[in-house]
């Protein structure tokens, strides 16, 4: 299923419990169920990953991290879902939007680079 236009959030390294806790939430909110990024999911881009494209997996592995990266939804419904989240998830958890730019880049990449950004913002503190 094409979830390009879909309100929908992509998940990473997630415990099954977590994973079980956000799916109730979101079907409270008449949201699709999460849809689970792979650990061997790094060279698909986020586009493919929404467009439910099955393509070749490859062997490396993506960092040890808790991801969620929200789609389609407007700013302040996504506000209020990253509240309601909050509740639920453990606070090491990185929070995305699909942008214009991340939409075509791989997991791996945009993984790395909110890494990244987390990092730098935690020294700038």
């Amino acid at each position: 299923m094409d979830l390009i236009n879909e309100k929908v959030i992509l998940a990473y390294g997630l415990t099954g419990e977590e994973e079980e806790r956000l799916n109730d939430l979101l079907v409270k909110q008449n949201i699709l169920p999460c849809r689970v990024i792979e650990k061997n999911m790094g060279n698909v881009t986020i586009r493919k990953v929404l467009q439910d494209i099955k393509e070749t997996k490859d062997n490396s592995k993506l960092p040890n991290e808790k991801l969620l990266i929200f789609s389609s939804f407007v700013d302040k419904e996504l506000y209020e879902l990253i509240d309601d989240i909050r509740q639920i998830k453990s606070s090491d958890t990185i929070l995305a939007a699909v942008t214009p730019t991340s939409i075509k880049w791989t997991v791996s990449y945009l993984m790395h680079h909110l890494i990244a950004e987390r990092e730098a913002y935690k020294k700038s503190k």
